[in-house]
């Protein structure tokens, strides 16, 4: 179920938790001038204060001791279905939130990550679309991106066993921040504006996080891989996520 912000409807109990989940990202994302520093991202700061947010709720199916990931194939499909891939436009662009029930025996970035490979995995296998032949299968190739439904996706991983990194950090929960890969195209192209946009935007992180911003960081248009910007370390020594994913 796809929820659109500022239009949350009554949830049932399976999804109740997802009031909080909301509203705590909502706060995360707060534009008040008070507010020091603000997030860094201040196209995502744009987004929630126009409403643009999109949420995706998946809830932990406490018989099966796993989360519900049949409903991120779903939703993402109907997500992709909703926006037009030709025609992004970053002032009316909404990216979607995919919040993961807060369970408490799930809070290492260990575990953590087995959810994110198992929910990759999963969405490669449900794919009713072939993999786009210009995107190669190789996620250490510069022009590999994640794929589905036909569109090209930047995920961004956050989670709460993140101390550091407060911008990937959500709430208590694991959380997806996902995006055609193209709208960053759009937002920071590959000349001196876009330049200055990612500069801009890395100082914000620096002064926010309690960590420099991660080395990992890049762009697609600069040939920078993606997979090991999707779920980075808390620090910058750690090693970086190897991609286990297998491609059809």
């Amino acid at each position: 179920m796809l929820i659109n912000q500022g239009d949350v409807p009554s949830l049932t109990a399976k999804f109740r938790w997802g009031h909080a989940a909301i509203s705590h990202v909502l706060s995360k994302f707060g534009n008040e001038p008070e507010v020091c520093p603000q997030f860094p991202c201040f196209f995502g700061r744009r987004a929630v204060k126009r409403g643009n947010l999109r949420f995706l709720l998946i809830p932990y199916d406490l018989e099966r001791l796993g989360y519900e990931l049949d409903l991120l194939v779903c939703g993402l499909r109907a997500y992709i279905e909703d926006i037009d891939i030709d025609a992004l436009d970053i002032k009316r662009h909404r990216p979607l939130l995919v919040l993961f029930e807060p369970i408490d025996t799930l809070t290492t970035a260990g575990q953590f990550k087995q959810v994110f490979i198992e929910a990759m995995q999963l969405l490669i296998e449900e794919d009713r679309h072939p993999w786009p032949t210009h995107v190669p299968k190789d996620p250490a190739h510069p022009k590999w991106t994640m794929c589905f439904h036909g569109c090209e996706l930047f995920v961004n991983v956050s989670h709460p066993s993140h101390a550091l990194r407060r911008s990937r950090n959500m709430g208590a929960g694991l959380a997806f921040v996902v995006n055609p890969r193209k709208i960053f195209d759009i937002a920071a192209p590959a000349d001196r504006r876009g330049r200055a946009v990612t500069a801009k935007i890395r100082q914000n992180i620096d002064a926010y996080d309690h960590v420099a911003h991660s080395p990992l960081l890049g762009s697609y248009l600069l040939g920078e891989a993606q997979w090991p910007q999707y779920m980075i370390p808390d620090n910058n020594e750690d090693a970086p996520l190897e991609c286990p994913l297998h491609f059809k």
